[in-house]
């Protein structure tokens, strides 16, 4: 019924099409709203009271995702040239949020290693973003050998995203979704290294890495730092 309404409906017109109560129509409109399949739009009134709230189903909008896709080409015609372009495209934002955030308080945060300090950045940025990211505790560091024979000593955060706000793009184009979040994490661990107090033992190079659906909803980000 509200699918061949022209326009949006409200709960008490709708209620009078097809002989409900009210209050079972609203319960059934709001489960549908849940759903995603419906939502609610503000109807002005003809005369003076409050707008009254309308119903309309979720295809009667344009689809951002076609816009999304285009711009997704845009960026190169193959997939490797979109993710190269993707990840400056990130490690610009990343600059960006650095710059807007200004100097960050002094507390036990600034005792930590860069590491740690990018991983709580990043898990707070993608915290903003939708990403609902849990930073998991840090895992013992590993040691190994490098190619000169020095032991090599490795420390790992890991932040699972359990909600991509964009994963239908994301499925659709990961060079380009996964690509400007894999720029954004490493801007941001170099934002992290650039603040703070240096740390103890020198640190040889960080690394990072995405890990998109390892399940149908959580992907997996990876900070790596190495230090000898």
């Amino acid at each position: 019924m509200v699918r061949e309404h022209d326009g949006p409906i409200d709960a008490v017109e709708l209620a009078s099409r097809i002989n409900l109560h009210i209050t079972t129509v609203r319960f059934h409109l709001d489960a549908l709203c849940d759903q995603g399949a419906l939502e609610r739009v503000r109807m002005n009134r003809d005369g003076v009271g409050r707008p009254r709230t309308g119903y309309r189903t979720v295809e009667e909008r344009l689809d951002y995702r076609v816009l999304a896709e285009v711009l997704a080409m845009e960026l190169g015609r193959t997939a490797e040239k979109r993710a190269r372009r993707a990840q400056r495209t990130g490690l610009r934002w990343a600059k960006r949020i650095a710059g807007s955030r200004g100097e960050a308080p002094a507390d036990d945060a600034e005792r930590a290693t860069p590491l740690d300090r990018g991983a709580a950045l990043a898990a707070d940025i993608f915290d903003r973003m939708g990403f609902d990211p849990e930073l998991v505790a840090p895992s013992e560091p590993m040691a190994s050998l490098s190619s000169d024979s020095e032991q090599v000593v490795e420390k790992q955060r890991v932040i699972r995203l359990r909600a991509c706000p964009v994963r239908e793009l994301a499925r659709s184009h990961p060079e380009v979704t996964c690509g400007i979040h894999l720029g954004l994490l490493q801007g941001l661990l170099d934002t992290a290294a650039a603040t703070g107090p240096p740390p103890a033992a020198q640190v040889n190079g960080v690394s990072t890495r995405l890990d998109p659906f390892v399940e149908p909803e959580l992907c997996i980000a990876r900070l790596a730092s190495r230090r000898s």
